[in-house]
């Protein structure tokens, strides 16, 4: 169901992803309880959000240029893939940024 307040709650999610570290379409969906298509079309619509924080669940931006942002926040990566183990935020995460220290422990 594409609704204002949904569309609202996965930017919100997204905007809340702390800088160095990453999440993926499926662990958003999560949180809002929408699918993960759902984010990933959201985010075709943002501009203004940190795109080059979400990834799919291989840890692949849709898009090289988000590479350039990555070694810009340190995000831990080889190549076109984010190392998730080290800097990918889950759903309990996701759920607990803002009230708990960012995951990276170097950020």
């Amino acid at each position: 169901m594409t609704t204002p307040g949904r569309i609202e709650d996965v930017r919100a999610v997204v905007r809340r992803i702390p800088p160095g570290n990453v999440s993926t379409y499926g662990e958003i969906a999560k949180v809002v309880g929408v699918g993960a298509r759902y984010v990933g079309w959201v985010m075709s619509k943002g501009a203004d959000l940190p795109w080059w924080r979400v990834v799919n669940s291989t840890g692949r931006a849709h898009t090289s240029a988000a590479h350039d942002h990555w070694d810009a926040e340190r995000i831990p990566h080889n190549g076109d893939r984010v190392l998730l183990a080290e800097c990918g935020l889950d759903a309990e995460d996701l759920r607990g940024v803002g009230k708990h220290a960012h995951k990276r422990k170097d950020t």
